[in-house]
């Protein structure tokens, strides 16, 4: 498999799923592909058995995200832990910020399009009568379209606080494990119910 020092398997993909900051991103067919062709490649390999290469091709098939892609390479590729994460800098947040508005225009455009297409299509092959039922597909869409047009830079705004929060949450230390709770026993070494109100009591 090809996966180098030099991370030659994640700069395949369109965005490192490795990254926190694209982990809840759509995954695309052809990010699917690199996981694919890099299961292939250890199968040949004798990484894997068929079994194996069945079950994670399917967890590929059903892969959303960035971060579903990552699992099924877990032990294929040393590097596949999720990269260290450091405090992005401003004009890195707003190109991905950037990246995510356009995308997200990209999906709401065809959400108008293609089920508007479809409708209007039937309307008109059908007859095309006086009830222009089609109206009642195209006036939501539209309107929708048009709010995500018109609300780039709130959308932008909103889409950096979400990964500054990201990145600092990731930075964070690891908290303290819960001490355990204390436990009496009676003489015959059963655990009595603690008392919830036992220092008020006292």
């Amino acid at each position: 498999m090809t996966t180098g020092s030099d991370g030659s398997l994640w700069s395949r993909f369109q965005h490192d799923p490795r990254d926190p900051a694209y982990a809840g991103m759509r995954a695309s067919d052809r990010d699917r592909g690199v996981v694919h062709d890099a299961l292939a490649e250890a199968y040949a390999e004798g990484r894997l058995d068929r079994e194996e290469l069945d079950e994670r091709t399917s967890q590929v098939d059903g892969a959303k995200t960035y971060a579903d892609l990552v699992p099924p390479l877990l032990d294929l590729a040393a590097d596949a832990d999720v990269a260290a994460v450091s405090l992005a800098s401003r004009p890195d947040l707003e190109q991905k910020a950037a990246v995510y508005y356009r995308e997200k225009l990209r999906e709401t455009f065809f959400e108008f399009l293609i089920p508007n297409l479809i409708c209007w299509t039937i309307w008109y092959l059908t007859g095309h009568d006086y009830f222009i039922w089609p109206i009642f597909v195209t006036i939501p869409t539209l309107i929708h379209l048009l709010q995500v047009a018109t609300s780039k830079q709130r959308t932008i705004d909103s889409r950096i606080e979400k990964l500054e929060r990201r990145h600092l949450k990731a930075l964070e230390p690891p908290k303290p494990p819960k001490p355990p709770k204390s436990e009496t026993k009676d003489d015959d070494g059963r655990i009595l119910r603690e008392n919830p109100n036992k220092s008020e009591q006292a």
